[in-house]
């Protein structure tokens, strides 16, 4: 597929080699990276150039996940930003995990995978938190999902995949086998295991189950829609009863239809954002329009972009190591667009750079 991600380009031509396994290759690199953007880390070029000699066939995954963990031994490796180190190793470990056949359905292996992608990057890696978490999420307008309460989470944990083994998929329809995966795979989520990193080990999970039921699920899907799944995620997990909130499962689900069934399902950030209206809907296409000539045109207008630009400050609180590619995902606009609203930000002080542009992360200077 066409990626409009500069990085999964790399990948773009492996999709037409004559070998299958290249492909596979490929697609499973290009997963492995895009997952890494539900925490707005992107990976090197050295990490492209050993995924290159993987998927050629030079070098196998293990020897891949060794090379970049070996380079980062080195002076070259350890002058590298943390953030970059951690999506360097973590997408090559997730690349092997993928090729490999092997899979168990209990917790001590979703645990053992959390251990297994996040080695050396996370003191925590392969152990369940011990701490109550709440994180401001943009799709929530800076709210939190309720997740499990740490003292109980290998008991919940237990409980969830009891009660996923005694169903079973057999007889029944595609749709319903899609709903019931969402949601088993939601209240996983929901819990939240581990202090960092449960969406990545999640989605690895998700994707190694679905391959030991035989489904064969079109991995590429969470290459450049992993915020999606993110987002589906907290949409499926959050209600506010008092706000006439419930939660949204339907998100979830057309993200799932399209893995696991091949739909063609619309999976838009911006319409996950809760509470939206119709008249914000026009608003985000509005900001598709260039600003900064103020055109007129479908409902544009000034007022129109400074909410646009309101929207992006409000992203940045949330996710302020947000990729470009995600920041125009989730709105609904152009990089192009990103790019100009992200200068006029820092033009007018709203907003300031704090690093270099690959490693550091953006900074709002004002509370709406």
């Amino acid at each position: 597929m066409p990626y409009d991600d500069p990085t999964l380009k790399e990948f773009e031509n492996y999709y037409h080699a004559r070998s299958a396994s290249q492909r596979e290759r490929a697609e499973n690199w290009a997963v492995a990276i895009g997952l890494q953007q539900v925490d707005g880390l992107v990976p090197s070029e050295h990490l492209i150039s050993v995924a290159k000699r993987h998927i050629e066939g030079e070098i196998s995954g293990a020897e891949a996940t060794s090379l970049i963990d070996s380079y980062y031994e080195t002076k070259d490796g350890r002058d590298i930003p943390e953030d970059v180190k951690e999506a360097d190793r973590v997408s090559a470990r997730i690349n092997e995990v993928i090729e490999e056949e092997g899979f168990n359905f209990s917790p001590s292996y979703l645990v053992g995978l959390h251990g297994l992608i996040f080695e050396d990057v996370f003191p925590h890696a392969g152990s369940i938190r011990e701490v109550n978490l709440r994180k401001r999420e943009w799709v929530l307008r800076g709210d939190s999902v309720t997740y499990g309460h740490a003292p109980v989470i290998e008991k919940t944990l237990d409980y969830d995949f009891d009660r996923e083994r005694e169903y079973s998929y057999l007889g029944k329809s595609k749709r319903e086998i899609v709903s019931h995966f969402a949601r088993f795979i939601a209240g996983i989520w929901q819990i939240h295991p581990f202090r960092e990193g449960n969406t990545r080990t999640i989605a690895v999970f998700a994707i190694k189950y679905l391959k030991s039921m035989r489904i064969k699920a079109t991995n590429d899907l969470f290459a450049e829609n992993s915020w999606f799944f993110r987002n589906a995620l907290v949409r499926a997990n959050y209600e506010n009863l008092l706000g006439g909130i419930s939660r949204d499962f339907e998100p979830l689900e057309r993200f799932f239809g399209s893995l696991m069934l091949g739909e063609k399902n619309e999976l838009k950030n911006r319409y996950l954002l809760v509470g939206l209206k119709q008249s914000e809907k026009g608003q985000f296409a509005a900001g598709k329009e260039d600003c900064q000539n103020k055109v007129v045109r479908k409902g544009l207008s000034e007022k129109g972009c400074q909410k646009t630009a309101d929207k992006l400050i409000e992203l940045i609180k949330s996710h302020p190591s947000l990729t470009q590619v995600g920041m125009s995902n989730a709105l609904g606009i152009s990089r192009q667009a990103v790019q100009k609203h992200l200068s006029n930000l820092k033009k007018s002080g709203r907003l300031r750079r704090v690093g270099p542009d690959k490693g550091g992360h953006w900074e709002a200077l004002e509370t709406l």
